[in-house]
């Protein structure tokens, strides 16, 4: 990379050991429906949840791990807990990879918990996934916030209850989290969550206007509005079609959040839509605001929206990119300000461990400004990282 290149990536994932949840949470009180690890048929291991094994996006069990990008097939699961690579799950060695691959900086979103923090979401039981919450939230701060300043940590908040998920993310900024992860459709995942839209999840965004903290949402987390994976297909191909249609959920979770009234309300929080990719985001604007136009300016019904979508965007929201390369038009339409950059370590879609060589490649016609901006500086201001 060129001298004075210095990459901070705003989406990364911790993966979970499988005494997180068993050292910090009652044994007598909740017995088997604190999230472990347990040996399944096959001689494989997977993660059980509130008594149930969990399920992913492509139809089959989630693995014990994602952590492809550090394995020699980027598409196979670890079998068990031990075969997973020490620098998906432990600071130092996730340092020497961090080294290893040019990056600064990582941006932490959680693995076990759902890619937002959906899977703790889906326990229905509010005490339950608050207790798993905070834990998650306090073994972050206590393993990886305090071991390095290269770690920018995101705390998740449960969904079953607005205030319990302002208290929650209150409490968990106090310790140092840097940005809140939640799932983009809770009601979705959990019956006992309202939309994220009504009125009633005002508090939480006046909240997190106050304590002034980015809210993200991670391609993936709904997983109700991923399109269906066909039973049929070979397992490898149906994860990449996984891996694919994650991003495109992107779509319908911002084309509603910018109709949502939540940016004209709060215009001072920030939001990132992570994993998305940008190679779309100028036509969803341009179609957003096209809309906006014939609805709101041309009075075909009533409604209420003085802002234009593209505008909510550029004032409050940021994507991701990794492995597009950064065209003029997209960055004239979507703002060099509101992109950041990201390696998705460890999952297999991850730039790991060719990251400097792609960022090299993706960004070789950006002006040296704008491509500082894209790949460390709006991370690092988004979430007043200090180094």
């Amino acid at each position: 990379m060129a001298p004075g290149f210095k990459l901070i990536s705003a989406d990364d994932h911790v993966q979970e050991p499988p005494d997180l949840w068993l050292e910090r949470l009652s044994k007598t009180k909740w017995g088997d429906r604190i999230p472990h690890v347990a040996m399944q048929p096959g001689g494989v291991e997977r993660w059980v949840l509130n008594g149930k094994v969990v399920d992913n996006r492509a139809g089959a069990v989630t693995p014990v791990a994602r952590v492809g990008a550090l394995l020699s097939d980027p598409y196979a699961d670890p079998p068990t807990w031990s075969d997973v690579p020490k620098a998906a799950y432990e600071p130092a060695e996730r340092l020497k990879a961090m080294d290893r691959d040019g990056v600064d900086v990582q941006v932490l979103y959680p693995g076990t918990a759902g890619v937002s923090g959906e899977f703790l979401a889906a326990i229905e039981d509010p005490e339950l996934e608050l207790a798993c919450v905070q834990a998650y939230n306090d073994w972050l701060i206590d393993t990886w916030a305090a071991s390095s300043d290269r770690f920018v940590t995101q705390c998740l908040v449960p969904v079953t209850s607005v205030e319990a998920a302002a208290t929650e993310m209150e409490r968990a900024i106090g310790k140092g989290h840097k940005g809140v992860a939640m799932p983009a459709a809770p009601w979705r995942i959990n019956e006992g969550s309202t939309h994220l839209y009504d009125p009633e999840w005002d508090p939480f965004w006046a909240k997190a206007e106050e304590l002034d903290v980015p809210i993200a949402f991670h391609s993936g987390s709904a997983p109700n509005i991923l399109l269906q994976v066909y039973e049929g297909l070979d397992p490898h191909v149906a994860k990449a079609f996984d891996l694919v249609r994650q991003p495109t959920s992107t779509g319908m979770v911002l084309g509603r959040f910018l109709f949502s009234g939540i940016g004209e309300r709060f215009p001072n929080v920030k939001f990132v839509f992570a994993s998305g990719g940008i190679d779309w985001m100028a036509f969803l604007l341009e179609v957003a605001d096209h809309e906006w136009e014939r609805i709101c300016m041309k009075g075909a019904q009533p409604y209420e929206m003085d802002t234009a979508p593209s505008d909510i965007f550029h004032r409050q929201c940021h994507v991701t990119t990794w492995f597009e390369q950064v065209g003029l038009r997209m960055r004239g339409l979507i703002g060099v300000n509101n992109i950041l950059w990201a390696s998705e370590f460890p999952l297999e879609t991850s730039t790991y461990p060719n990251s400097v060589a792609t960022v090299e490649k993706n960004f070789k016609d950006v002006p040296r400004d704008e491509r500082e901006k894209i790949t460390s500086g709006n991370t690092k201001a988004l979430y007043k990282i200090a180094r």
